[in-house]
């Protein structure tokens, strides 16, 4: 499934297939998930833009920390291992979002902590 996932991603951005609109994505399996949709939208847009992968296709790398990676930049050294545990695949859109709506849904906002201010109420 890792592995798979990745493939399929990469697959559609070479292809040009429309491909949903990640905003859509995000609020509707927060919704799900019963998540907050809007926090979780605005930490996505805080921590990558609303980005997985980089101009050149790969995953999207923290600029701050290269072990954060895509949308929610889902760091590697804490959570790569527990990710792939639970089988989510952190470098696909999907898994990505999963893994952060699940961390959100456990653990609240403390893994985005440094981009509060961003993403924070005032």
């Amino acid at each position: 499934m890792i592995g798979s996932q990745f493939s399929t991603d990469q697959a559609l951005i070479q292809s040009n297939i429309a491909i949903p609109n990640i905003e859509d994505v995000i609020v509707a399996k927060a919704t799900v998930a019963g998540v907050n949709s809007r926090l979780a939208l605005k930490i996505a847009v805080c921590e990558s833009g609303l980005r997985q992968f980089n101009e050149q296709g790969g995953v999207l790398r923290g600029v701050h920390n290269p072990d954060d990676v895509g949308l929610f930049q889902i760091n590697e050294r804490y959570h790569l291992t527990q990710s792939q545990t639970q089988d989510y695949d952190i470098y696909s859109t999907e898994g990505n979002i999963d893994y952060a709506l699940g961390l959100l849904k456990e653990e609240g906002t403390r893994h985005w902590r440094a981009s509060q201010a961003c993403w924070g109420t005032k």
